[in-house]
Formats: structure tokens, C-alpha cells, sequence
């Protein structure tokens, strides 16, 4: 029966020992340390705002106009918008425009300036750029949107003027917009 009570005893000192070794233990807890660096970013976006057939990504867009000349009186694509200036030789003529949509979107900044600037095409000097088929002038390097929020769309108005001494075949001008962002 000594042995018996003996191995009570270590079972009960083996307990106790076990314990208080638990007991000191501390939990253990696992931590992520995340680090990373906001940056500003923006893009310019190109849409169509009408109807006319085009195609291509935000930043690669291609515009058709369809068939136009001097006298107005081309098949032009739906959307388009023409006005017809009567006139002799260069004095008369016909500006084709079409609806676009530029969207500047980006963070980091307050607001944004879109610029236009014309080349790469050829036929650039007969590009028109405005707010509106009316407003439409042979376009040229200038600001075009003053000031715009993110993801605000600006229409503009985009096309050819063609006047009675241009020569048939076919026509390309390549216009391209700028984003300029404040902080």
C-alpha cells in the first residue's frame, strides 16, 4: 500500500508541477506590421458622347465622320452635325463635327486643366475643336477645359472643315489631349 500512496503523491506533486509551468506561459500573440505609399494618379479618358461609329480604348480612340465635302451634302455618320457656309472657292465651306467626351480621373489632386494640341496626322490643318459644332475653329493648341473635378465628363465637339478648293480622298487628323492636374 506504500507504493500506492507514493504514486498518489507523485501524480498529485506531477499535477502541481504541471500547473504552476502552465500558468507561467504567457499567450502568445501574432502581429502584421502593413507599410505602404499613397501616390497621386490620374488618366484621361475618351468617350464617345454621340452616336457616331468609333472605336478603340480611353487612350486610343479612332472617330469616324463618314462622307463630307464643301457643299454639305455627304453621307455623314449619325451623330455628326454639319453647317454649310455658302461661299466662293475657300470662303466656302462645311464643318462636319461629332461629340466627344473627355473625363479626366484621378486622386491625389484637386482639380484638373485639359490641354489640345494637334499633330500626327495628315491632315491636321483642317481639324476642328470645340464646345459646340457652332464654336468649332480649326483647332490648335489651347486649354480646352479650364478647370474639372474628377470623373466629371467635358463634351467637346470634334471634326473636319472642308472647304471647296480641298482636294477629294480621304482625311485624318490626330488631336491630342493633355491632363494637367492641380494640388
Amino acid at each position: 500500500m506504500n507504493i500506492r500512496k507514493v504514486s498518489y503523491a507523485m501524480a498529485l506533486v506531477a499535477m502541481f508541477a504541471f500547473a504552476g509551468t502552465a500558468s507561467a506561459q504567457s499567450e502568445a500573440v501574432p502581429r502584421l506590421t502593413m507599410n505602404a505609399m499613397a501616390e497621386s494618379a490620374m488618366r484621361l479618358d475618351i468617350s464617345n458622347g454621340g452616336t457616331a461609329a468609333s472605336s478603340g480604348t480611353a487612350s486610343d480612340f479612332v472617330l469616324e465622320i463618314g462622307d463630307i465635302n464643301a457643299l454639305g451634302l455627304g453621307t455623314a455618320e449619325t451623330g455628326v452635325t454639319k453647317s454649310t457656309t455658302p461661299g466662293a472657292a475657300a470662303a466656302g465651306y462645311s464643318i462636319y463635327t461629332a461629340p466627344i467626351v473627355l473625363t479626366p480621373v484621378f486622386s491625389g489632386f484637386s482639380t484638373a486643366a485639359i490641354a489640345l494640341s494637334v499633330g500626327g496626322g495628315t491632315n491636321d490643318a483642317t481639324a476642328v475643336e470645340g464646345s459646340s459644332n457652332a464654336t468649332a475653329t480649326l483647332a490648335a493648341a489651347r486649354v480646352v477645359v479650364a478647370s474639372s473635378l474628377s470623373d466629371v465628363g467635358n463634351t467637346r465637339h470634334v471634326g473636319f472643315k472642308i472647304d471647296k478648293t480641298e482636294a477629294n480622298g480621304a482625311r485624318q487628323a490626330m488631336l491630342l489631349f493633355t491632363i494637367t492636374v492641380g494640388t
